[in-house]
């Protein structure tokens, strides 16, 4: 894989974030490209206040906030409508990326992310761009077949309301669970709808093998089943992101319908920022398709 082509699959990145990031983190300019789109994550018993400052903060900074709103965990509709509002109003915030969320049963009114499509909050707050997640690798409840039909379902629902959809995707450990997904799913229900290919950052080894489980990522499992001693050196903790990058270049950057890569920060914002800020400007040398950057620097 040459330098060129990883740099190019890289550039347009987007990120996730925890809201407690933005009171440790000074100025998100020395970590990112302005103009990176960073998702701010609503975690479980999350402020919606906290969060809102971490979007104001982030858009203050010339990033571009794109805040989860879990349907499942919206006690009710004026919470829903205020934190949509002060996202909007606060942050200018102008996509949202919806959600089912974790809990099994709905702490209020939402079910899942349709119901927030079909809230009425979106047309009254001018947000014509949405993200929704799709599970390439396995979700923690639905059968696949099932996962793709929502998927469409979702699709279709944001189209027909006006609403520009993009889909960001479940991180995987294996790249062909991507790769066949996108040939064999994706590409037939999308009709179009460009895609974030979601990839875990760089973190380590123990607590991307806790977020694989809590994410049901059925068939990374299996791999590691496979590839026993292999895997743990070439593809599990900071190679992990390394692998997939250099395996999933060509299909970012030969599909109409892929924007890029989501990294997942999972708690090491700064170095999976700056991996991937090294990388997508070519800070970075390619040896027998290892990646290095000097994560120091």
């Amino acid at each position: 894989m040459s330098k060129a082509a990883i740099q190019t699959s890289t550039q347009g990145f987007s990120i996730e974030s925890v809201p407690k990031d933005a009171r440790r983190i000074e100025d998100f300019r020395d970590h990112l490209p302005v103009g990176t789109e960073v998702y701010v994550a609503w975690l479980p018993n999350g402020d919606p206040a906290e969060m809102v400052f971490a979007a104001s903060k982030l858009a203050s900074q010339g990033m571009i906030p794109v805040p989860h709103i879990p349907a499942r965990r919206i006690e009710s509709e004026a919470l829903l409508w205020q934190v949509v509002k002060d996202f909007v109003e606060q942050a200018g915030v102008t996509r949202l990326l919806l959600l089912g969320g974790d809990p099994d049963a709905p702490v209020g009114p939402y079910a899942d992310a349709s119901a927030l499509l079909q809230s009425g909050v979106l047309e009254a707050f001018n947000i014509k761009a949405v993200d929704i997640a799709a599970h390439p690798d396995g979700h923690p409840v639905m059968s696949t077949d099932t996962s793709a039909q929502v998927l469409g379902e979702k699709i279709a629902k944001a189209r027909q309301a006006g609403i520009n959809v993009r889909v960001v995707s479940q991180f995987a450990l294996d790249p062909s669970a991507i790769s066949d997904w996108h040939a064999k799913t994706y590409t037939g229900l999308a009709q179009g709808s460009a895609l974030q290919i979601g990839i875990p950052g760089v973190v380590s080894t123990k607590r991307l093998l806790q977020m694989a489980g809590a994410c049901g990522i059925a068939g990374s499992f299996s791999m590691l089943r496979k590839s026993g001693r292999r895997l743990a050196k070439t593809a599990l903790g900071n190679g992990t992101t390394e692998t997939l990058v250099t395996t999933l270049a060509p299909l970012v950057n030969q599909s109409d319908d892929i924007n890029g890569f989501h990294f997942y920060s999972f708690g090491n914002f700064e170095k999976t920022a700056a991996w991937a800020r090294a990388v997508s400007s070519g800070e970075f040398s390619v040896n027998d398709e290892t990646i290095s950057v000097d994560l120091a620097s």
